[in-house]
């Protein structure tokens, strides 16, 4: 849980150090980089683990008040503490060798973080639904976050991916809270033209309303069979 992120700091801090510099947007490069991962690692894994959440609590569904949904529900809160946990070491860590950890607007950072979380929610639970119909399909959606890490403006900012593919890029909504999250967390960051938080919020809600629908027709069938 600590070692991924740190592994992650670590290498493209060196890399970026020695292609381009030690600062970008004016930011030192190990914060501007732990600001977008952390939220994208907390939003995959929430994500991926709804996936296999049916799987791993398969057990709990023999008491009758233990719905598939409250398995959703109990893994997102678990990924957020663990996530929560392991971004506070780090945040007393980088502070403790003097990097400047301060939050420019804390209300406005939490509050996409948890828009970020309840989109993470959506997606988790629809690709749970999909991958319990075609459990094959789990390995090509693993595989996709893979593209994301990359294209989601995690290790750069969006203004240096290629400006034009940036219609392409603006589908992906990943690429819009990691924007929001790090102009609300470093005041000199400028998010790219076209992120927009009322996309975010759109793209949640219809998530939400096709998996929770996808649920509640199918949510006896995903006690009742040992897929997923």
């Amino acid at each position: 849980m600590l070692l991924e992120p740190l592994i992650h700091l670590l290498l493209f801090s060196v890399l970026f150090a020695m292609m381009r510099g030690r600062t970008i947007s004016g930011v030192e490069y190990p914060v501007f980089i732990l600001v977008g991962m952390a939220p994208f690692l907390l939003y995959r894994n929430t994500a991926l683990r709804l996936m296999d959440s049916l799987r791993e609590n398969r057990s709990l569904f023999g008491y009758k008040q233990i719905k598939p949904l409250d398995t959703y529900v109990a893994r997102v809160i678990v990924e957020t503490c663990i996530a929560a946990t392991v971004y506070a070491i780090l945040v007393f860590g980088f502070a403790w060798f003097g990097f400047d950890m301060s939050v420019h607007s804390p209300l406005q950072w939490v509050a996409t973080l948890l828009l970020g979380l309840l989109f993470a929610f959506g997606l988790g639970m629809l690709l749970a639904l999909i991958t319990h119909a075609l459990p094959s399909l789990k390995i090509v959606i693993r595989m996709a976050f893979f593209p994301l890490y990359f294209v989601s403006g995690v290790l750069i900012p969006a203004s240096y991916l290629p400006q034009a593919m940036m219609p392409v890029l603006l589908l992906n909504p990943f690429l819009h809270i990691l924007e929001l999250i790090r102009a609300e967390v470093l005041p000199q960051y400028t998010p790219v033209d076209g992120v927009s938080e009322a996309y975010v919020i759109s793209f949640a809600l219809v998530l939400l309303f096709l998996s929770l629908g996808a649920y509640r027709a199918r949510r006896m069938h995903l006690i009742s069979t040992k897929n997923g």
